[in-house]
């Protein structure tokens, strides 16, 4: 091995479903350093972490916080860490949520999607 290596990028997987959580982590942690939440909540104890996240992958339809909730209050604290949130859907959209969708120029991914839908999205993430 030459030289030293850089840093991995860092990926925040938000998900209320511990199992997409666990499988997301699998699917990154060959490319990316992955921290892993099970809440809205506890994503925001993460977030003012150093160093900062890279990425923030987010389920967008969660009990209690919701991704878009999460987008929201990121808006106000960091707006260019909201600009790199990529949301997963189910497609079981509320109104709200379909409005949120159709605003936002955020990107989306539909579950279930194929790990190469991921690691393009977060490409583009990390590339803007």
């Amino acid at each position: 091995m030459s030289g030293a290596s850089a840093t991995p990028p860092r990926i925040l997987v938000v998900d209320d479903e511990p199992r997409m959580g666990k499988a997301l982590e699998r699917l990154l942690a060959h490319r990316y350093q992955v921290t892993v939440v099970s809440s809205a909540h506890e994503a925001l104890k993460v977030l003012p972490g150093d160093p900062p996240f890279d990425a923030i992958v987010c389920d967008l339809m969660m009990p209690d916080m919701s991704g878009m909730d999460l987008h929201e209050a990121l808006q106000q604290s960091s707006p260019a860490l909201a600009e790199r949130m990529v949301f997963m859907t189910g497609g079981a959209y509320t109104d709200r949520a379909q409005e949120f969708l159709e605003r936002m120029p955020t990107r989306r991914l539909d579950k279930p999607f194929r790990p190469d839908e991921l690691e393009r999205v977060l490409g583009e993430v990390m590339d803007a």
